[in-house]
């Protein structure tokens, strides 16, 4: 994506927040069939050491389910979006002005790995669980044994091992302070989810 220096932001701690509160990715690839493909997938974070892995699954009765199991190995792309809002020019100080959209995304590019087996997919859901809903996972281990391969079954895990990552924070750093505080004050005030996301992530960094 298009990452001027004042809107780039290295710091992974704050993309992974980010990441976390967000995960809803687009998971972006190709195939020689049916050219550019994009499905919306659920994914969590794992550190492993020094590394970086995304993981989520997908439905076995996915059409693309053999386009994935053809990328293991691949490079694919997942975007992450987080909170967006318009940006009027009545906030600037001047009005030879246009109007703008903040935003913050995270972009990571990694190799594929499949995970089929029944425990490594039971263990790779359990963690899901614990960062989306710890309380669902004792009702999860209480289902009956023969359920659980069933749904196991159902589905097809996936492992990105991200080889490289870039995280965008368009949050009006390029303006002056005074309207940087008109942009926050106004965000925060609006019933918009979107202006308040953003509003909250330009408290956060202090903007």
């Amino acid at each position: 994506m298009y990452l001027p220096k004042h809107f780039a932001h290295p710091d992974l701690t704050t993309a992974l927040q980010l990441m976390a509160e967000h995960p809803l990715a687009l998971l972006i690839g190709s195939s020689p069939e049916h050219g550019l493909l994009a499905n919306p997938m659920p994914m969590v974070a794992q550190r492993d050491g020094e590394a970086l892995v995304l993981e989520g699954h997908w439905a076995r009765a996915n059409p693309q389910m053999q386009w994935l199991l053809a990328t293991e190995g691949a490079e694919l792309l997942t975007a992450f979006s987080g909170p967006d809002a318009y940006v009027s020019p009545s906030h600037y100080d001047h009005e030879r002005n246009v109007p703008t959209w903040n935003y913050l995304a995270v972009h990571c590019w990694g190799r594929v790995e499949i995970v089929d087996g029944a425990a490594e997919k039971d263990a790779l859901l359990k963690r899901l669980i614990g960062q989306m809903e710890p309380g669902y996972a004792a009702q999860w281990r209480g289902l009956p044994e023969d359920y659980q391969h069933k749904l196991l079954g159902a589905i097809v895990g996936l492992r990105l091992h991200v080889t490289r990552w870039e995280a965008k924070f368009k949050l009006s750093q390029n303006r002056a302070a005074s309207e940087r505080v008109r942009i926050r004050e106004a965000m925060t005030a609006s019933g918009r989810p979107g202006e308040q996301g953003v509003a909250a992530w330009m408290q956060r960094l202090g903007l």
